[in-house]
């Protein structure tokens, strides 16, 4: 899948530029999809600059820029930068409230992150409080069966009784 995914991104920039939003997307989804190690090393260290370059070509609320910043608050929570991803998913999750509401899919991700990182920084009691949220829309959005609430309310069990603990980050 990753090797795929580095095909995309070449075969982008090949046609479409390397400004292009899609590819953009493509690079940004690796941010996703790798290692925490390796988003450090991939592209010599430039996928970790990603969200700027995307908001200095695309603007700050475009859809591509948000997700860049996203993705990039998910590989900074591996890496176990927990203050830096609370700080993004914070901007991140406003600005997707104010381009799309507050049940959004997308919204709701965001906050099921945020969520992490405010435990992972010992506010559990916030964490509880957001994650509790989050499943109450998803549940209202969804319906209690649809995957992603199911693995939202296992997040918060988890949290709920203690056995919830934050990645620890790559060694090296």
């Amino acid at each position: 899948m990753r090797a795929l995914l580095r095909a995309t991104v070449t075969g982008r920039r090949t046609a479409l530029g390397a400004a292009h939003p899609l590819t953009l997307r493509s690079r940004a989804s690796l941010l996703e999809m790798l290692p925490a190690s390796q988003t450090v090393t991939e592209e010599d260290g430039a996928l970790l600059l990603l969200p700027a370059e995307c908001a200095r070509l695309l603007g700050p609320d475009h859809t591509v820029t948000l997700g860049a910043a996203h993705n990039h608050a998910w590989a900074l929570y591996l890496l176990g930068r927990f203050n830096e991803a609370d700080e993004e998913m914070r901007l991140v999750t406003e600005r997707y409230v104010r381009c799309f509401g507050p049940d959004y899919p997308l919204v709701l991700a965001a906050r099921q992150l945020l969520a992490r990182t405010w435990t992972a920084l010992g506010h559990v009691a916030e964490g509880i409080e957001l994650m509790t949220d989050v499943v109450a829309r998803r549940e209202r959005g969804l319906g209690p069966e649809h995957p992603f609430t199911v693995a939202s309310r296992r997040l918060l069990d988890e949290f709920r009784s203690g056995r919830w603990h934050p990645p620890q980050p790559p060694s090296g």
